[in-house]
């Protein structure tokens, strides 16, 4: 088998290095996770000239200096030759346009002394800014090979990819030289740092690094190192920088030339108008992104629903071919107990789809940043920034994409508080439960345009937000900070979106959804099939434990629903309503069919509405109606609360990298459910 050589990407955030990884990668790529870390781990493979290689696409980062858990990745990869992921080669890639801005983290990649060669990208729109580069006398001063492309069109790429055949078979005689200055103006740092270099065997600006970096203070011998010489790692971050930058501007002098002419000035602040009259206008601008987002819903609802139809109808379909094909438990097994669990997964993807599809355009077009800039004021007080407002409104539509598009937050912090506050919006699964309810408890009275069951309605959606943003404060006021977060952002020229690039990435998240999603709710979805369509042995010998097919009633689903029944009766429920709680797990709208199946069995009436069946449902000791003003609120609080979502269970899991946060969401959101309901039932009922 060919070793396969290790190349990492890395670059500033917003210099085109997802749409990079893209091309040289094409759909040959997966996700994974960094060990012993929560952040995604992009991996891509690609051969040219016989040659194979695995690159790394690391977090867009300014420095080598963490400030996050993101942040913290690249330093551990970069700084230990002995990581498994430690590269042959990095790539590093920066914007033409804004090229001062890239040299710092750079610079202190290449001091490293890891072979790096350096990717010119944007070349379009440095030239549209009046932007020239002396390309030969920057690669002359920086020692480096350079290459010019295009990422989101692909120019320039099969070069790219000769230029790192090249350097691979060049990289055991590349011996690069620190010739920073910095280091050479810090005379009182050099003893520390000549002792740091000589007892871990490194060079001289991974020493400097050592002493510099906050998160490595649990080194002994660097701890005592910085005691000894009074070294407060932050005074060096700063020195450095400051330093670096003096170098910097000497290279920028003697490479870059600015030539802009007037049209090119007109079409700049033409795009600077747009943005203040509009776009991050206190008032437009947050028009425009609200009317965007109610488009954005209007085409999550239209257009999905055809093809969900479809998937729907597809599926029934190959239901009833197979319901005569070697009738038996197996074909029983995979008719009710595989197929909807598969069903569930597919007719998710029509909704996913579309929402992705409209975040990933708003990238492309340099839209979402003009967004995060308006709503980051605002989101602050409740832990959050401004790329948290997407995901809580995106699940308006349903969580599972909403939590998906929470990927965009890079401060891990925020994105979980965004995380674990998305399932409290109202999303599409709670409105089938929701319109049932509220058909039963609430008369149908309308005062001109007002329909009182409308109202109620509008109210379960207000409640849902503001625990949201309730929900967020606290995890805000009790999760520790590890590192301040700032909103630090370029604003980018608006670009013509590439589809291809938005495909590629769109197929990323959908496979990643189908094959770790997927197979959880697959798996629930069995088991609670499973539950609900065996039981005990009506034998008198050990009947608890042979088991035999029995309806729902004497199924595990419903025993189990009848030893909750002491649980639940002070909400209001009785053991059928405790068999729609258990069912509704897989996905709340099952509750409503779960609920359809009961009655039917029950009454063996099919011919009137469920909400009729309900509705003549008799309590055995009171004799008063079951779903009365207080059991129906009591529900409906109980699903506003709840966590009745397996899929949403498993996405958090999957984005938190582990169980720790969806079990702890689930017993929240459960005891919510459990004390909102019994109050509201407590009180309703008297």
């Amino acid at each position: 088998m060919q070793k396969k050589n290790k190349l990492v990407l890395i670059g500033n955030p917003n210099v085109g290095k997802t749409s990079l990884f893209n091309q040289l990668t094409g759909l040959n790529q997966k996700v994974g996770n960094y060990l012993g870390v929560t952040v995604d781990k992009k991996i891509g493979y690609f051969y040219h000239h016989k040659l194979s290689y695995q690159i790394i696409d690391l977090p867009g980062t300014y420095s080598l200096y963490p400030s996050s858990k993101d942040d913290e990745i690249i330093g551990t990869i970069l700084n230990n030759e002995k990581n498994k992921d430690y590269p042959d080669i990095t790539l590093f890639i920066a914007d033409s346009s804004n090229l001062k801005k890239s040299l710092l983290l750079f610079k202190q990649i290449q001091d490293l002394g890891i072979p790096i060669l350096l990717i010119l990208n944007m070349l379009d729109e440095a030239k549209r800014k009046g932007i020239i580069l002396n390309v030969k006398k920057l690669k002359q001063i920086l020692s480096t090979e350079i290459v010019l492309i295009n990422a989101r069109t692909g120019e320039g790429i099969i070069k790219l990819k000769n230029k790192i055949n090249f350097l691979n078979a060049k990289k055991k005689f590349i011996r690069y030289h620190n010739n920073s200055t910095f280091l050479s103006s810090s005379i009182l740092y050099l003893k520390a740092v000549k002792k740091i270099q000589q007892y871990y065997n490194i060079n001289i600006y991974k020493a400097w690094y050592y002493l510099a970096c906050q998160n490595l203070e649990q080194h002994t011998y660097i701890k005592q190192i910085k005691n000894k010489y009074n070294i407060i790692s932050k005074r060096l971050q700063v020195k450095e920088i400051f330093n670096r930058y003096e170098e910097i501007e000497k290279i920028i002098s003697q490479t870059v030339h600015i030539s802009c002419h007037e049209k090119t000035k007109k079409i700049i602040n033409f795009s600077n108008k747009i943005d203040n009259y509009f776009f991050i206008h206190p008032f437009w601008g947050y028009f425009i992104f609200f009317l965007f987002l109610f488009c954005i819903f209007q085409s999550i609802f239209i257009w999905a629903s055809l093809p969900k139809k479809l998937l729907e109808f597809c599926f029934l379909f190959i239901q009833k071919k197979l319901e005569n094909v070697y009738p038996g438990p197996i074909n029983d097994f995979i008719l009710h107990g595989i197929l909807p669990g598969i069903s569930i997964i597919f007719t998710f993807i029509p909704q996913i789809v579309i929402l992705l599809f409209f975040i990933l355009l708003m990238e492309e077009t340099g839209y979402i940043n003009r967004v995060i800039f308006l709503m980051d004021r605002l989101m602050r007080p409740f832990g959050l920034n401004g790329k948290s407002v997407v995901p809580i409104i995106s699940s308006l539509a349903c969580a599972i994409p909403a939590i998906l598009s929470s990927r965009h937050i890079e401060n891990y912090r925020e994105r979980l508080i965004t995380i674990l506050a998305t399932p409290f919006i109202t999303c599409s699964a709670r409105l089938p439960v929701y319109s049932l309810i509220i058909s039963i408890i609430i008369p149908d009275k309308q005062w001109l345009v007002f329909h009182l069951r409308g109202i109620v309605l509008m109210g379960m959606y207000l409640l849902g937000f503001l625990t949201s943003l309730s929900i967020s404060m606290i995890f805000h006021i009790f999760l520790k900070k590890d590192y301040k977060s700032h909103l630090i952002m370029e604003m980018p020229t608006y670009k013509w979106p590439i589809l291809n690039n938005i495909l590629i990435s769109l197929w990323i998240h959908i496979k990643s959804f189908i094959f770790h999603t997927g197979k959880m709710i697959l798996l629930i979805s069995v088991l609670i099939w499973s539950l609900g369509n065996i039981g005990p042995s009506n034998t008198t010998i050990n009947k608890y434990f042979m088991i035999q097919k029995q309806n729902l009633n004497h199924s595990y689903l419903g025993i189990i629903g009848k030893k909750i029944e002491p649980f639940i009766s002070p909400l209001g429920y009785d053991w059928k309503i405790g068999i729609g709680l258990l069912s509704s797990f897989v996905a709340r709208e099952v509750f409503v069919s779960t609920m359809a199946t009961v009655y039917s069995i029950e009454q063996n009436n099919y011919h009137h509405p469920l909400k009729e069946r309900m509705k003549k449902e008799i309590d055995v000791n009171s004799k008063q109606p079951i779903y009365n003003l207080a059991t129906g609120f009591s529900l409906l609080f109980f699903y506003a609360f709840s966590m009745q979502c397996m899929s949403t269970l498993s996405i958090i899991k999957k984005e938190t990298k582990t169980w720790k946060w969806a079990i702890i969401q689930f017993i929240l959101m459960t005891f919510l459910a459990y004390s909102s309901s019994f109050i509201i039932f407590q009180i309703l009922k008297t």
